[in-house]
């Protein structure tokens, strides 16, 4: 009795506060409250429902608007307010806010400035990770946009991409730090790595135009057959091979490796657009929404690779090893699938 006569204290509490006459700070909160609600939400729907993994790996979130900060860790708000704030799942979390002036100090103690940006990063010898985003009208007054899903949609689609990588920080996270290591183009290591090098090589680009156009054409017309795929796969291969030799010999598994983490992310992001009870959006303007113009090839032609993978078998078939240890790409899936 004494548990459940607290939790109405809370619960007439957050009423009062989220009523009438509410401050900027008040109004700050319930937004923040709502937008994380929906998000946490999300994220749970996709994977319980498509997924079938029914825990999350433990993470810290880093969630901030146009003045404060709003966070379960202790590095980033050493004192702060409490505030009402979500658990997600198996993680239970103690929510605070504070201002930020500008600059965030994060859980693995950088420091950055407050900018449009969305990410997960390990927080090292921690065996977890943490996950950074801006609130909805942060996103808003920078102007950001989608025709085809809406902003809060996007958004939201952004939250389950960037979180899905969240959750792979004990396999695809090792990885990435041990490609950074091992291998140094003369430019930064990311996911877009492949795109930054070969961009401005017209030759290149033909290949990977043409590749990306036979995929999403091929799923288009719902003409996914064995075939088909491995004529895709064929096109693919032959661009890897003829230019990821000499000193680019190993970005033929690196450009794997972030197709395979980034169209992840982005197939997440797909699931929840067209479920009923998510963005509920037909499937064909859910795809063109979470293509955003093709504009970054890994997450691009990544979404493509799973929405072939998803046509040959379901996605708990393969979302343990995904969220697990293991780190095998999603070219090799669809192989094994055929």
């Amino acid at each position: 009795m004494i548990k459940v006569f607290y939790i109405l204290i809370l619960i007439s509490t957050s009423i009062s506060v989220f009523g009438q006459n509410k401050t900027d700070e008040q109004k700050r909160d319930l937004a923040f409250y709502n937008a994380t609600n929906k998000w946490f939400s999300a994220w749970k729907l996709v994977s319980k429902e498509f997924y079938k993994i029914e825990k999350v790996r433990p993470v810290e979130f880093v969630f901030f608007d146009d003045k404060y900060v709003y966070s379960t860790s202790s590095i980033t708000i050493k004192n702060g307010n409490p505030v009402i704030g979500k658990n997600l799942m198996n993680l239970k979390f103690h929510w605070k806010r504070e201002l930020h002036n500008d600059t965030i100090t994060l859980p693995d103690k950088s420091i950055i400035p407050i900018n449009l940006m969305s990410f997960a990063a390990e927080i090292p010898a921690e065996g977890k990770s943490f996950f950074v985003m801006p609130l909805p009208s942060f996103w808003q007054q920078a102007g950001v946009s989608s025709n085809e899903l809406g902003i809060e949609n996007l958004i939201t689609g952004v939250f389950i991409h960037e979180f899905s990588h969240s959750q792979q920080m004990q396999n695809f996270g090792k990885k990435i730090t041990a490609f950074e290591k091992q291998n140094n183009y003369g430019i930064e290591f990311s996911d877009d790595i492949v795109q930054n090098i070969f961009a401005k090589d017209t030759t290149y680009l033909n290949y990977y135009k043409k590749e990306i156009n036979f995929f999403y054409d091929t799923i288009k017309k719902n003409a996914l057959e064995r075939s088909t795929v491995n004529e895709g796969l064929s096109l693919m291969k032959q661009r890897q091979n003829e230019y990821f030799k000499g000193k680019y010999d190993n970005l033929k598994e690196i450009d794997n490796f972030f197709l395979t983490m980034e169209g992840l992310g982005q197939y997440s992001m797909f699931l929840w657009l067209k479920h009923p009870k998510g963005g509920n959006i037909k499937r064909e303007i859910a795809i063109e929404g979470v293509r955003r113009g093709g504009k970054w090839w890994s997450q691009d032609e990544g979404f493509a690779l799973f929405l072939i993978l998803d046509k040959f078998t379901v996605p708990k078939n393969w979302a343990r090893d995904m969220f697990g240890d293991k780190t095998e790409s999603v070219i090799v899936l669809i192989e094994k699938n055929l």
